[in-house]
């Protein structure tokens, strides 16, 4: 099924267009939440959430120009051993600085790192398609589910590193694609490509290391069809140079202490839970309903025609449903040839494969607090890429099939796209727990502060918990400067304010006159703002 090239250009960049809009409307209308500013303290200030307890504590005092004093690489990297899971986003955390530099640090600037990686990570998806499709349609179809694929929208719109690590899996996909399993001519003997799969499996696996993952799935699948020797010397030894640095990081570097704050979190939040309670959706014990509901959950959301359907209708129909689709899709995959069959059996492979693995790591912790598709996303563009061809194999069925093929396309990409009106109000929504949010109230403090402090004053915040794990590796043990960090990344290396904490202050920031008058900039009532 073709259409003309003309339309096809301006349907492409209406598609390509309408992505953007989705992904940049709102952006920087609700304050980053925790998950987003630990990211940003990380990247930006080189500091993780609870750190620079040396500086900030209560007995001294501190400017914004101590905050952004250089401490060279080995600090650094004991930021980064601290922050989220020791180390697991560089490449993202390189991007914000990036960002930071160019764009400014407001909350837009900070999410638009996302929102270029995972257009970018569009654009790899339309050009893998042109390439194993022959119908200029079915690779539109793809931009499109892509465009409205709502993980894709919501992590857009965040400042965290899960579009990074989407995309560079993505991409080295694609180049394993092209080299083990297109193979035409010369073309798994292309060096290019070959630097190309090194650079971005590199930079996947300093993205989060779960993405570890899609390499062992890639390999899994020349285990299982490659017989060719000369393609297997090719890639175990790029294989070897992607692992080097990777193995360098987890001996010297940051991730070193990755097991122990595993260890530690995990013991932390099944205390946590036995003591106060589940929190239905996120901290959940690992019982087989529970672990039930959240696999096909996972498994739902990766696929077009069965996302979301799980919660309109409940886990028994979407259970019925997704085997429904799951059998659809085993029959056509079953019918096609070798040739054409490669990248979706890959695919299966990508989406079983890590879903598998946090089954397991559930079981393991006893929790289900890492059981979540965030995790397992590096499989979503193959589940648009089998939603897209399921349907292509639908439409050559009897004319039944066709008519209600397409009522089910339109009420099922209606539903989609209804769920991104919470998402652009923030209220509940699907893929995060952050409601209700104000603007980011850190920025405005600091500029509170720029424009009423006067030489002798005194800024003084408070501290206060506010995250559940008291990990050694995250958390200060005698105050929480938080509140502090977040505000100082929001003034300059030239400001000379005198600031301290104090210890038994919980939500208002403060400025203390040299005559004794207390002003009061902020109050966070009670953790309410603190988002």
């Amino acid at each position: 099924m073709q259409i003309k090239k003309e339309l096809y250009f301006f349907v492409f960049l209406g598609l390509i267009l309408l992505a953007l809009f989705l992904r940049v409307y709102h952006l920087g209308q609700f304050s980053l939440f925790s998950d987003e500013r630990s990211s940003v303290l990380l990247g930006v200030a080189n500091t993780n959430q609870g750190g620079m307890g040396e500086l900030m504590r209560p007995d001294k005092t501190f400017t914004p120009a101590d905050f952004w004093a250089p401490r060279g690489i080995k600090s650094w990297l004991d930021a980064d051993a601290r922050g989220d899971v020791s180390g697991n986003s560089l490449v993202h955390d390189m991007m914000l600085k990036l960002f930071a530099w160019f764009f400014g640090k407001g909350d837009a600037a900070m999410r638009s790192v996302s929102v270029m990686f995972n257009m970018l990570t569009i654009w790899v998806m339309f050009r893998w398609a042109r390439q194993f499709t022959k119908s200029n349609i079915w690779t539109l179809a793809i931009v499109l589910f892509a465009a409205i694929e709502p993980f894709f929208v919501v992590y857009s719109q965040q400042a965290r590193n899960y579009a990074t690590s989407l995309f560079f899996t993505t991409a080295s996909n694609y180049l394993f694609w092209l080299l083990v399993i297109k193979r035409e001519g010369d073309l798994n003997g292309n060096k290019k490509y070959l630097l190309l799969w090194v650079i971005a499996s590199i930079g996947a696996l300093f993205s989060t290391y779960l993405t570890v993952l899609a390499l062992v799935g890639q390999f899994a699948y020349m285990a299982l069809f490659v017989r060719n020797k000369s393609i297997w010397l090719r890639m175990i030894t790029r294989l070897g140079i992607i692992l080097v640095p990777f193995i360098a990081w987890f001996i010297w570097g940051p991730a070193r202490y990755f097991m122990g704050f595993q260890a530690n979190a995990a013991e932390q939040l099944i205390t946590y839970i036995k003591k106060n309670g589940e929190i239905p959706g996120w901290l959940e014990f690992a019982t087989p309903s529970n672990l039930f509901k959240r696999t096909i959950s996972i498994l739902s959301d990766h696929f077009f025609w069965t996302n979301d359907l799980y919660v309109k209708h409940g886990f028994k129909i979407g259970t019925v449903l997704l085997a429904g689709f799951l059998f659809l899709v085993y029959q056509w995959v079953k019918s096609l040839d070798r040739a054409n069959r490669g990248v979706y059996v890959l695919g299966i492979i990508q989406i079983v494969l890590p879903v598998v693995f946090l089954f397991a790591a559930a079981v393991n912790a006893g929790t289900t607090s890492g059981f979540f598709l965030r995790y397992a996303c590096f499989g979503l563009p193959f589940g648009i890429f089998l939603s897209v061809g399921l349907f292509d194999y639908i439409l050559k069925q009897a004319i039944w099939y066709r008519i209600f093929a397409f009522v089910y396309l339109l009420a099922q990409t209606y539903q989609l796209v209804e769920l991104f009106v919470p998402l652009y109000t923030d209220q509940h929504q699907k893929y995060t727990f952050s409601v209700n949010r104000g603007p980011n109230p850190y920025p405005l403090i600091a500029s509170t502060i720029q424009a009423k402090y006067q030489k002798g004053d005194t800024v003084v915040y408070p501290s206060s918990k506010a995250n559940i794990l008291d990990s050694k590796y995250l958390r200060n043990l005698v105050i929480d400067p938080l509140d502090a960090q977040n505000v100082n990344l929001y003034l300059s290396e030239t400001d000379s304010f005198i600031q301290r904490l104090d210890p038994y202050m919980q939500d208002s920031v403060l400025i203390k006159k040299s005559n004794g008058q207390v002003i009061v900039i902020f109050d966070f009532k009670k953790g309410k703002y603190r988002y």
